[in-house]
């Protein structure tokens, strides 16, 4: 075919390129980072509850015990004698149902707060019969279970989830918001 000379030659001008989709990476960032805080201070909260409150039960099982006093113990229970902090430690003796009942206690020591006041453990017994345990004490003391460290461990272990796991929801949260304002600048 032979063009005529007074037409220009056909132009061919080159397709648009599609329009490149923005990363869906921003808004997935800020939606995994939110439900990582959301979680880990929900599920880290609640552990560190459920640890505290087993510790607090420990302490609210504590009886006070002013020369001589008695208590109901099952076979394996363990306890401990507190004095108020400060004071010395007075002269006890455990009695149980049989001369054999009262076994070695724990080498584990517990600071409580009880009725106010701070109390540390100074001695500790088993009760390997159930049955009815007497106190006889020349002082003022209280006599309840060992502080649970398993208590203690989950408390402390739901605080470090709530902070290391906000921790993390956080930081991912502000990479969306970061990435986010860098494409709507670049975009501008």
């Amino acid at each position: 075919m032979s063009q005529h000379p007074s037409q220009p030659a056909p132009q061919y001008i080159p397709a648009a390129a599609p329009a490149k989709k923005p990363s869906k990476a921003p808004r997935i960032l800020l939606i995994v980072g939110g439900v990582i805080l959301a979680l880990s201070v929900i599920i880290g909260v609640v552990v560190a509850v459920i640890g505290f409150r087993g510790v607090a039960a420990d302490a609210a099982q504590m009886e006070i015990v002013s020369g001589t006093g008695t208590l109901t113990a099952e076979a394996g229970d363990s306890y401990q004698l507190y004095v108020e902090q400060g004071m010395s430690a007075p002269m006890c003796v455990v009695d149980g149902p049989t001369p054999e009942a009262v076994g070695s206690g724990t080498s584990q020591t517990s600071t409580v707060t009880f009725q106010g006041s701070a109390w540390e453990s100074f001695d500790s017994f088993t009760a390997t019969e159930a049955g009815e345990y007497s106190v006889i004490c020349d002082g003022t003391v209280a006599v309840g279970p060992p502080v649970s460290i398993g208590g203690i461990f989950t408390g402390i272990g739901g605080i470090f989830l709530a902070i290391a796991g906000g921790g993390l929801g956080l930081l991912l949260i502000l990479i969306g918001v970061i990435l986010l304002i860098v494409r709507r600048s670049a975009t501008r």
